[in-house]
């Protein structure tokens, strides 16, 4: 699925959405910087994948399958 099309996709569902560094309940990678844009992705109902993107590829920093990575 093309990302503009992830865009339309509700938050919930199939879509990304961005999340504020400070909302994160675990340390963060030195190799993602300040200027990193960090992103919720959700490629089935129940599961989010954080992390970021680069160009047209999503690079999967954490997986949250219990919802206690950030706050919701």
């Amino acid at each position: 699925m093309p990302w503009r099309e992830l865009r339309k996709e509700h938050r919930h569902r199939y879509g990304c959405e961005t999340i504020e560094r400070n909302s994160l309940k675990v340390g963060i990678p030195a190799f993602l910087t300040g200027d990193v844009r960090l992103l919720v992705f959700r490629a089935f109902e129940r599961v989010a994948m954080v992390g970021y993107k680069n160009h047209r590829v999503f690079y999967v920093v954490w997986i949250d399958r219990e919802f206690k990575l950030y706050k919701h």
